[in-house]
C-alpha cells in the first residue's frame, strides 16, 4: 500500500541532516559560548544602558543619553570621589542607578538634616561609599538611604553617547578642586 503522502518521505529525508546528534550538539555548544561570552562581556567588560530621571543634571539627561560604564571597577576598585558610578539599588531589587562618589571608606560627609535646616558629619564606614546626585533637590542617594555597600558598584561610568556615532568622555568635577586645596 502506497503512502498517502508521498512527499513526507522526501522531507524527512532533506531534514535529516539538520537532526543529527552530533551537529545538534556543536549548535547548542555554540549558543551556549555565545551566552557565555556576552555574560563575561556585560558582567565584565563594557556595560551600555540608558538611564531615566533627574537626579544627575545637567550631567545626564531625563532620557535620551545612553552611558558607557567599565565593569573594571567593579565593587568599588579604582574608584576615587567624584567618579560616577553604576550601582545595583540598595532598596529596589533589579533597579540600577548612577550617582557620583563623594565619599570612600574613612572619608567624613555631612548629611544634611531637612526638618532642623542642620548638618550632621558622618564617617563613610569601611566597604562603603557615600553617593549623591549631582541634581540635588530631585536626587534619592545616600542622604536618604545611606552609604552604599561598594559590592553594589557594577562600574565607572566614563562616557555617554552625544549622537549616533559620537561619545563625550564623563569628566570628574571634583579631581580638580580636591587637588586645589
Amino acid at each position: 500500500m502506497p503512502s498517502p503522502l508521498p512527499f513526507l518521505h522526501h522531507i524527512n529525508r532533506r531534514l535529516t541532516p539538520y537532526f543529527h546528534p552530533r551537529l545538534l550538539i556543536g549548535q547548542i555548544g555554540f549558543v551556549v559560548r555565545v551566552f557565555c561570552f556576552g555574560h563575561f562581556l556585560f558582567e565584565y567588560g563594557l556595560y551600555l544602558g540608558s538611564p531615566t530621571g533627574p537626579s544627575m543634571l545637567p550631567t545626564l539627561a531625563v532620557l535620551g543619553d545612553y552611558t558607557w560604564t567599565s565593569c573594571r571597577y567593579r565593587h568599588g576598585r579604582g574608584i576615587v570621589v567624584g567618579d560616577l558610578v553604576l550601582f545595583k539599588h540598595p532598596y529596589v531589587v533589579g533597579v540600577e542607578a548612577i550617582k557620583r562618589v563623594v565619599g570612600m571608606p574613612g572619608d567624613f560627609v555631612m548629611r544634611d538634616v531637612h526638618e532642623g535646616g542642620s548638618q550632621i558629619m558622618l564617617q563613610v564606614p569601611e566597604g562603603h561609599c557615600w553617593v549623591l546626585g549631582d541634581n540635588l533637590t530631585e536626587s534619592r542617594d545616600s542622604r536618604i538611604y545611606g552609604p552604599i555597600p561598594l559590592g553594589l558598584v557594577r562600574g565607572k561610568v566614563f562616557a555617554k553617547n552625544t549622537s549616533l556615532l559620537g561619545f563625550e568622555k564623563l569628566k570628574n568635577n571634583l579631581e580638580r578642586s580636591a587637588a586645589a586645596s
